[in-house]
Protein backbone atom coordinates (compact mmCIF):
# COMPACT_ATOMS: atom_id res chain seq x y z
CA UNK A 1 0.00 0.00 0.00
CA UNK A 2 1.33 3.02 -0.75
CA UNK A 3 1.35 6.48 1.30
CA UNK A 4 -1.66 7.78 -0.52
CA UNK A 5 -4.04 4.56 -0.41
CA UNK A 6 -3.08 4.27 2.90
CA UNK A 7 -3.38 8.02 4.05
CA UNK A 8 -7.21 8.07 2.07
CA UNK A 9 -8.03 4.41 3.99
CA UNK A 10 -6.88 6.32 7.33
CA UNK A 11 -9.00 8.82 7.00
CA UNK A 12 -12.34 6.74 6.00
CA UNK A 13 -11.53 5.18 9.09
CA UNK A 14 -11.45 7.96 11.21
CA UNK A 15 -14.64 9.31 9.38
CA UNK A 16 -16.41 6.33 10.02
CA UNK A 17 -15.41 5.67 13.33
CA UNK A 18 -15.30 9.12 14.82
CA UNK A 19 -11.74 9.42 15.77
CA UNK A 20 -8.35 7.32 15.43
CA UNK A 21 -8.86 3.82 16.58
CA UNK A 22 -7.56 3.16 20.33
CA UNK A 23 -4.67 1.39 18.99
CA UNK A 24 -2.99 4.20 17.25
CA UNK A 25 -2.63 5.83 20.70
CA UNK A 26 -2.10 3.03 22.80
CA UNK A 27 1.41 1.25 24.18
CA UNK A 28 4.49 0.35 21.91
CA UNK A 29 3.85 -2.64 20.33
CA UNK A 30 5.91 -5.68 20.40
CA UNK A 31 3.85 -8.26 18.84
CA UNK A 32 3.93 -9.77 14.95
CA UNK A 33 2.02 -8.33 11.99
CA UNK A 34 -1.58 -9.35 11.66
CA UNK A 35 -1.00 -9.99 8.08
CA UNK A 36 2.36 -10.75 6.01
CA UNK A 37 4.42 -8.28 5.28
CA UNK A 38 7.22 -7.87 2.90
CA UNK A 39 10.78 -7.48 4.01
CA UNK A 40 14.21 -7.18 1.83
CA UNK A 41 17.74 -7.65 3.73
CA UNK A 42 20.70 -6.38 1.97
CA UNK A 43 23.81 -8.24 2.95
CA UNK A 44 26.60 -9.32 2.83
CA UNK A 45 28.61 -12.77 4.56
CA UNK A 46 28.05 -11.59 7.95
CA UNK A 47 23.97 -11.12 6.94
CA UNK A 48 23.77 -14.66 5.27
CA UNK A 49 24.74 -16.08 8.46
CA UNK A 50 22.51 -14.11 10.92
CA UNK A 51 19.46 -15.42 8.42
CA UNK A 52 20.76 -18.89 7.97
CA UNK A 53 18.59 -21.39 10.06
CA UNK A 54 21.63 -23.27 11.64
CA UNK A 55 23.28 -20.19 12.43
CA UNK A 56 21.61 -16.76 13.42
CA UNK A 57 18.37 -18.47 12.82
CA UNK A 58 16.81 -14.61 11.64
CA UNK A 59 15.29 -15.93 8.83
CA UNK A 60 12.97 -18.35 10.87
CA UNK A 61 12.55 -15.69 13.67
CA UNK A 62 11.35 -13.51 10.67
CA UNK A 63 9.08 -16.13 9.01
CA UNK A 64 7.42 -16.64 12.83
CA UNK A 65 6.35 -13.66 12.81
CA UNK A 66 5.32 -12.87 10.00
CA UNK A 67 7.34 -11.43 7.37
CA UNK A 68 7.97 -12.90 4.50
CA UNK A 69 11.92 -12.35 3.88
CA UNK A 70 13.72 -11.77 0.71
CA UNK A 71 17.57 -10.55 0.15
CA UNK A 72 20.43 -9.66 -1.72
CA UNK A 73 23.58 -10.89 -1.76
CA UNK A 74 27.14 -10.51 -3.68
CA UNK A 75 26.59 -10.17 -7.43
CA UNK A 76 22.35 -9.32 -7.03
CA UNK A 77 20.87 -7.25 -9.47
CA UNK A 78 21.13 -4.32 -12.05
CA UNK A 79 25.48 -3.85 -12.68
CA UNK A 80 26.24 -5.86 -9.59
CA UNK A 81 25.36 -3.66 -7.15
CA UNK A 82 24.53 -5.99 -4.51
CA UNK A 83 28.74 -5.88 -4.16
CA UNK A 84 28.30 -3.20 -2.76
CA UNK A 85 26.77 -2.81 0.81
CA UNK A 86 30.12 -0.37 2.17
CA UNK A 87 28.71 2.73 3.85
CA UNK A 88 29.83 5.28 1.57
CA UNK A 89 27.91 2.55 -1.06
CA UNK A 90 24.71 3.65 0.23
CA UNK A 91 24.82 6.56 -1.25
CA UNK A 92 25.10 5.01 -4.66
CA UNK A 93 21.63 2.80 -3.89
CA UNK A 94 19.41 5.94 -2.38
CA UNK A 95 20.92 9.14 -4.14
CA UNK A 96 23.32 8.24 -6.63
CA UNK A 97 23.02 8.92 -10.72
CA UNK A 98 21.57 4.98 -10.96
CA UNK A 99 19.31 4.34 -7.98
CA UNK A 100 15.88 4.57 -9.52
CA UNK A 101 17.62 1.57 -11.34
CA UNK A 102 18.40 -0.29 -8.64
CA UNK A 103 15.72 0.81 -6.23
CA UNK A 104 13.48 -0.45 -8.87
CA UNK A 105 14.81 -3.99 -8.67
CA UNK A 106 15.22 -4.07 -4.93
CA UNK A 107 11.10 -3.13 -4.37
CA UNK A 108 10.45 -5.75 -6.68
CA UNK A 109 12.88 -8.35 -5.53
CA UNK A 110 11.33 -11.77 -4.45
CA UNK A 111 13.92 -14.14 -4.11
CA UNK A 112 15.73 -15.84 -1.71
CA UNK A 113 19.64 -15.54 -2.29
CA UNK A 114 20.79 -17.09 0.88
CA UNK A 115 19.65 -20.39 2.53
CA UNK A 116 17.02 -19.50 5.30
CA UNK A 117 13.84 -20.62 5.62
CA UNK A 118 10.51 -18.01 4.89
CA UNK A 119 6.94 -18.17 4.65
CA UNK A 120 5.44 -20.37 2.17
CA UNK A 121 3.47 -17.74 0.28
CA UNK A 122 4.58 -14.47 -1.16
CA UNK A 123 1.60 -12.10 -0.65
CA UNK A 124 2.71 -9.41 -3.20
CA UNK A 125 3.03 -6.24 -4.01
CA UNK A 126 6.64 -4.54 -3.27
CA UNK A 127 8.81 -4.62 -0.70
CA UNK A 128 7.44 -2.69 2.45
CA UNK A 129 10.29 -3.01 4.96
CA UNK A 130 14.08 -2.31 3.31
CA UNK A 131 17.02 -3.39 6.16
CA UNK A 132 20.32 -2.62 5.03
CA UNK A 133 24.00 -3.72 6.57
CA UNK A 134 27.53 -3.36 5.80
CA UNK A 135 29.81 -5.43 7.25
CA UNK A 136 32.80 -5.76 10.04
CA UNK A 137 35.25 -4.38 7.72
CA UNK A 138 32.85 -0.36 7.89
CA UNK A 139 34.08 -0.48 11.81
CA UNK A 140 37.43 0.85 10.95
CA UNK A 141 37.12 4.58 10.62
CA UNK A 142 39.42 7.37 10.26
CA UNK A 143 38.50 10.64 12.36
CA UNK A 144 37.85 11.14 16.15
CA UNK A 145 34.48 10.75 17.89
CA UNK A 146 32.67 13.65 18.29
CA UNK A 147 33.56 14.62 14.84
CA UNK A 148 30.19 16.59 13.28
CA UNK A 149 28.71 15.34 9.99
CA UNK A 150 30.48 16.17 6.82
CA UNK A 151 27.96 18.48 5.03
CA UNK A 152 28.06 19.76 1.02
CA UNK A 153 30.40 17.74 -0.42
CA UNK A 154 31.45 14.29 0.77
CA UNK A 155 34.52 12.86 -1.16
CA UNK A 156 33.04 9.50 0.74
CA UNK A 157 29.98 8.69 -1.64
CA UNK A 158 30.03 5.52 -3.49
CA UNK A 159 33.51 4.99 -1.85
CA UNK A 160 34.35 1.57 0.06
CA UNK A 161 35.24 1.44 3.55
CA UNK A 162 39.04 1.37 2.59
CA UNK A 163 39.16 4.65 1.10
CA UNK A 164 40.98 7.63 3.07
CA UNK A 165 37.92 9.24 3.36
CA UNK A 166 36.24 6.26 5.71
CA UNK A 167 35.68 8.74 8.58
CA UNK A 168 33.58 9.58 11.38
CA UNK A 169 32.64 12.95 9.99
CA UNK A 170 31.60 11.45 6.15
CA UNK A 171 29.79 8.36 7.58
CA UNK A 172 27.80 10.65 9.52
CA UNK A 173 27.13 12.60 6.26
CA UNK A 174 26.27 9.65 4.25
CA UNK A 175 23.67 8.45 6.44
CA UNK A 176 22.19 12.13 6.65
CA UNK A 177 21.75 12.05 2.82
CA UNK A 178 20.28 9.28 3.20
CA UNK A 179 16.93 10.99 4.69
CA UNK A 180 16.54 13.23 2.01
CA UNK A 181 15.37 9.94 0.14
CA UNK A 182 13.80 8.19 2.80
CA UNK A 183 11.53 11.20 3.38
CA UNK A 184 9.79 10.91 0.45
CA UNK A 185 8.85 7.16 0.60
CA UNK A 186 7.28 7.08 3.65
CA UNK A 187 5.28 3.58 2.25
CA UNK A 188 8.62 1.81 3.01
CA UNK A 189 10.15 1.61 6.78
CA UNK A 190 13.64 1.40 6.30
CA UNK A 191 15.94 -0.26 8.99
CA UNK A 192 19.80 0.90 9.34
CA UNK A 193 21.89 -2.27 11.01
CA UNK A 194 24.79 -1.19 12.00
CA UNK A 195 27.99 -2.45 11.00
CA UNK A 196 29.44 -5.65 13.31
CA UNK A 197 32.30 -4.93 15.55
CA UNK A 198 36.46 -6.28 14.61
CA UNK A 199 37.64 -8.44 16.52
CA UNK A 200 40.81 -6.97 18.78
CA UNK A 201 43.44 -8.27 16.41
CA UNK A 202 41.99 -6.63 13.37
CA UNK A 203 41.20 -2.47 14.68
CA UNK A 204 43.22 -0.40 17.31
CA UNK A 205 41.48 1.97 20.33
CA UNK A 206 40.98 4.40 18.35
CA UNK A 207 39.45 3.19 15.23
CA UNK A 208 37.20 0.74 17.21
CA UNK A 209 36.13 3.91 19.91
CA UNK A 210 35.37 5.98 16.50
CA UNK A 211 32.62 2.89 15.72
CA UNK A 212 31.50 3.33 19.33
CA UNK A 213 30.73 6.75 18.60
CA UNK A 214 29.00 6.48 15.20
CA UNK A 215 26.62 3.92 16.19
CA UNK A 216 25.39 5.66 19.58
CA UNK A 217 25.28 8.54 17.32
CA UNK A 218 22.80 6.70 14.85
CA UNK A 219 21.07 5.40 17.72
CA UNK A 220 21.01 9.00 19.68
CA UNK A 221 21.14 11.73 17.07
CA UNK A 222 20.81 10.58 13.56
CA UNK A 223 16.78 11.09 13.59
CA UNK A 224 16.54 13.30 16.18
CA UNK A 225 15.31 16.08 13.65
CA UNK A 226 13.59 13.90 11.24
CA UNK A 227 9.88 14.06 10.86
CA UNK A 228 8.65 10.60 10.11
CA UNK A 229 8.51 7.37 11.57
CA UNK A 230 9.46 5.02 8.70
CA UNK A 231 13.18 5.23 9.58
CA UNK A 232 14.76 2.70 12.43
CA UNK A 233 18.12 1.55 13.28
CA UNK A 234 18.90 -1.56 15.19
CA UNK A 235 22.87 -1.49 16.76
CA UNK A 236 23.95 -4.71 15.81
CA UNK A 237 27.68 -3.41 16.53
CA UNK A 238 26.40 -2.93 20.90
CA UNK A 239 25.21 -5.85 20.55
CA UNK A 240 27.91 -8.31 19.46
CA UNK A 241 30.04 -6.36 22.37
CA UNK A 242 28.94 -8.46 25.40
CA UNK A 243 28.92 -12.24 25.92
CA UNK A 244 27.81 -14.09 28.64
CA UNK A 245 31.45 -15.52 29.53
CA UNK A 246 32.61 -16.15 26.08
CA UNK A 247 32.19 -16.52 22.74
CA UNK A 248 30.30 -19.18 22.20
CA UNK A 249 27.87 -18.36 25.10
CA UNK A 250 25.79 -14.93 24.55
CA UNK A 251 24.22 -12.96 26.91
CA UNK A 252 20.70 -12.28 25.71
CA UNK A 253 18.80 -12.90 28.83
CA UNK A 254 21.67 -10.96 30.78
CA UNK A 255 20.32 -7.54 32.80
CA UNK A 256 23.76 -6.61 32.21
CA UNK A 257 26.04 -6.67 28.95
CA UNK A 258 25.39 -4.49 26.16
CA UNK A 259 22.25 -4.40 24.30
CA UNK A 260 19.44 -3.29 21.83
CA UNK A 261 16.34 -5.27 22.58
CA UNK A 262 12.88 -5.30 24.21
CA UNK A 263 13.41 -5.40 27.64
CA UNK A 264 10.57 -4.89 30.96
CA UNK A 265 8.33 -2.92 28.40
CA UNK A 266 10.23 -0.60 26.85
CA UNK A 267 13.07 -0.58 24.27
CA UNK A 268 16.58 -0.74 25.80
CA UNK A 269 19.59 0.56 24.35
CA UNK A 270 22.42 -0.38 26.92
CA UNK A 271 26.21 -0.69 27.40
CA UNK A 272 27.49 -1.66 30.85
CA UNK A 273 30.42 -3.67 29.10
CA UNK A 274 33.31 -1.43 28.18
CA UNK A 275 34.31 -2.80 25.09
CA UNK A 276 34.22 -1.66 21.60
CA UNK A 277 35.71 -5.03 19.92
CA UNK A 278 33.76 -8.00 19.01
CA UNK A 279 32.80 -10.14 21.81
CA UNK A 280 31.83 -13.19 19.21
CA UNK A 281 34.92 -13.39 17.12
CA UNK A 282 35.02 -16.95 14.98
CA UNK A 283 38.59 -16.79 16.02
CA UNK A 284 41.71 -14.35 16.98
CA UNK A 285 41.44 -12.86 13.32
CA UNK A 286 38.67 -13.52 12.08
CA UNK A 287 35.53 -11.19 12.58
CA UNK A 288 32.68 -12.99 11.64
CA UNK A 289 29.99 -13.20 14.62
CA UNK A 290 29.62 -17.11 15.62
CA UNK A 291 26.24 -18.56 16.12
CA UNK A 292 26.03 -17.63 19.78
CA UNK A 293 26.59 -13.78 18.85
CA UNK A 294 24.14 -13.95 15.67
CA UNK A 295 21.48 -15.99 18.43
CA UNK A 296 21.71 -13.12 20.22
CA UNK A 297 21.24 -10.61 17.80
CA UNK A 298 18.02 -12.57 16.33
CA UNK A 299 16.51 -12.75 19.61
CA UNK A 300 16.88 -9.02 20.62
CA UNK A 301 16.01 -7.92 17.22
CA UNK A 302 12.63 -9.33 16.37
CA UNK A 303 10.49 -7.52 19.05
CA UNK A 304 12.16 -4.02 17.93
CA UNK A 305 11.65 -4.92 14.57
CA UNK A 306 7.85 -5.31 15.39
CA UNK A 307 8.08 -2.07 17.36
CA UNK A 308 9.33 -0.43 14.86
CA UNK A 309 6.62 -2.01 11.89
CA UNK A 310 4.11 -0.57 14.38
CA UNK A 311 5.04 2.81 14.75
CA UNK A 312 5.18 3.20 11.23
CA UNK A 313 1.90 1.42 10.45
CA UNK A 314 0.13 3.29 12.83
CA UNK A 315 -0.72 0.09 14.82
CA UNK A 316 1.53 1.06 18.09
CA UNK A 317 2.92 3.89 19.59
CA UNK A 318 6.33 5.36 18.29
CA UNK A 319 9.19 5.00 21.09
CA UNK A 320 9.58 8.35 20.74
CA UNK A 321 13.62 9.03 20.69
CA UNK A 322 15.22 7.30 23.52
CA UNK A 323 18.86 8.58 24.93
CA UNK A 324 22.10 6.49 24.91
CA UNK A 325 22.68 6.43 28.29
CA UNK A 326 26.14 4.51 29.72
CA UNK A 327 24.55 2.31 32.98
CA UNK A 328 26.32 2.60 36.03
CA UNK A 329 29.73 -0.23 36.17
CA UNK A 330 30.05 -2.25 39.42
CA UNK A 331 33.24 -2.74 40.04
CA UNK A 332 33.15 -5.54 43.20
CA UNK A 333 30.14 -6.54 45.65
CA UNK A 334 31.09 -8.08 48.51
CA UNK A 335 30.40 -9.34 52.02
CA UNK A 336 32.69 -9.85 55.30
CA UNK A 337 31.64 -12.87 56.15
CA UNK A 338 29.81 -15.82 53.76
CA UNK A 339 28.81 -17.81 56.10
CA UNK A 340 28.21 -17.96 60.04
CA UNK A 341 25.53 -19.38 62.98
CA UNK A 342 21.97 -17.21 64.28
CA UNK A 343 21.61 -14.83 64.45
CA UNK A 344 24.61 -13.16 62.05
CA UNK A 345 24.98 -9.60 60.75
CA UNK A 346 26.67 -9.32 57.80
CA UNK A 347 27.93 -5.97 56.25
CA UNK A 348 28.41 -5.91 52.52
CA UNK A 349 30.06 -3.56 50.56
CA UNK A 350 29.11 -2.56 46.17
CA UNK A 351 31.48 -0.71 44.97
CA UNK A 352 30.42 1.54 41.55
CA UNK A 353 31.31 4.11 38.77
CA UNK A 354 29.41 5.56 36.44
CA UNK A 355 30.68 6.47 33.15
CA UNK A 356 28.58 9.64 31.85
CA UNK A 357 27.00 10.57 35.23
CA UNK A 358 26.56 10.07 39.20
CA UNK A 359 25.14 7.25 41.16
CA UNK A 360 21.94 7.95 42.66
CA UNK A 361 21.09 5.30 45.11
CA UNK A 362 21.95 1.17 45.75
CA UNK A 363 19.13 -1.37 45.88
CA UNK A 364 19.81 -4.33 48.15
CA UNK A 365 17.42 -7.48 47.29
CA UNK A 366 17.74 -9.72 50.63
CA UNK A 367 14.72 -11.92 48.75
CA UNK A 368 13.96 -15.12 50.56
CA UNK A 369 14.71 -13.53 53.73
CA UNK A 370 11.16 -12.22 54.62
CA UNK A 371 12.45 -8.68 53.98
CA UNK A 372 11.67 -6.07 51.27
CA UNK A 373 14.73 -4.20 48.93
CA UNK A 374 16.57 -2.05 50.86
CA UNK A 375 17.50 1.47 49.22
CA UNK A 376 20.92 3.52 50.40
CA UNK A 377 22.82 6.62 48.84
CA UNK A 378 25.96 4.76 49.66
CA UNK A 379 27.55 1.39 48.46
CA UNK A 380 27.21 -0.16 51.78
CA UNK A 381 24.49 -1.67 53.98
CA UNK A 382 24.03 -4.78 56.69
CA UNK A 383 21.63 -6.96 57.06
CA UNK A 384 21.03 -9.82 60.06
CA UNK A 385 20.02 -13.02 59.53
CA UNK A 386 17.83 -14.20 62.21
CA UNK A 387 16.97 -18.09 60.60
CA UNK A 388 19.73 -20.43 59.42
CA UNK A 389 19.57 -21.01 55.58
CA UNK A 390 20.94 -20.66 52.39
CA UNK A 391 20.65 -16.90 50.83
CA UNK A 392 20.75 -15.01 47.52
CA UNK A 393 22.03 -11.07 48.19
CA UNK A 394 22.08 -8.78 44.85
CA UNK A 395 22.94 -4.85 44.71
CA UNK A 396 20.98 -2.78 42.16
CA UNK A 397 22.81 0.56 40.83
CA UNK A 398 20.81 3.26 39.56
CA UNK A 399 22.60 6.56 38.15
CA UNK A 400 20.83 9.82 37.49
CA UNK A 401 19.44 9.01 33.90
CA UNK A 402 17.85 6.20 35.17
CA UNK A 403 19.71 3.22 33.77
CA UNK A 404 20.48 0.26 36.26
CA UNK A 405 23.12 -2.18 36.63
CA UNK A 406 22.70 -5.36 38.81
CA UNK A 407 25.08 -7.33 40.52
CA UNK A 408 25.71 -11.19 40.35
CA UNK A 409 23.73 -12.35 43.45
CA UNK A 410 26.24 -13.78 46.48
CA UNK A 411 25.21 -16.51 48.27
CA UNK A 412 25.31 -16.41 52.04
CA UNK A 413 24.97 -19.57 54.64
CA UNK A 414 23.71 -19.63 58.12
CA UNK A 415 23.74 -22.49 60.43
CA UNK A 416 22.20 -23.14 63.70
CA UNK A 417 25.23 -22.51 65.92
CA UNK A 418 26.57 -19.95 67.30
CA UNK A 419 26.45 -16.70 65.71
CA UNK A 420 28.13 -13.39 65.74
CA UNK A 421 25.28 -10.56 66.44
CA UNK A 422 27.68 -7.37 65.53
CA UNK A 423 30.51 -7.95 63.78
CA UNK A 424 32.60 -4.88 62.36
Amino acid sequence: MDGIKKGLWLAVFVFLWGGFPSVISGDINPNPPTFPVKLIFIHHSSGENLLTDYDGGLGLALRDNNYFVSDTNYGWGPDSIGDLTDIGHWWLWFQGPNSSTYLNALYSEGGRHSSYSRLGQNPGGPNEIIMFKSCFPNSHLDGHPDDPATIGTNHLRGEDCWSNHHSVANAKGIYNDLLSYFATRQDTLFIAVTAPPLCTNDTDARHAANARALNNWLVDEWLANYAFNNVAVFDFYNVLTSDGGNSNTNDANSPTGNHHRWWNGAIQHIQTEDRNTSSYPQDSWDSHPTTAGNQKATQEFIALLNAYYHCWNGTGDCPGGYSYNLAPIIDSFSADFTSGGVPSTVNFTCIAHDPDGTITEFRWDFSGNGQTDVITSQGITSHTYQSSGIFQVTCTVEDNSGATVQSPALTITVTRGKGSYIRR
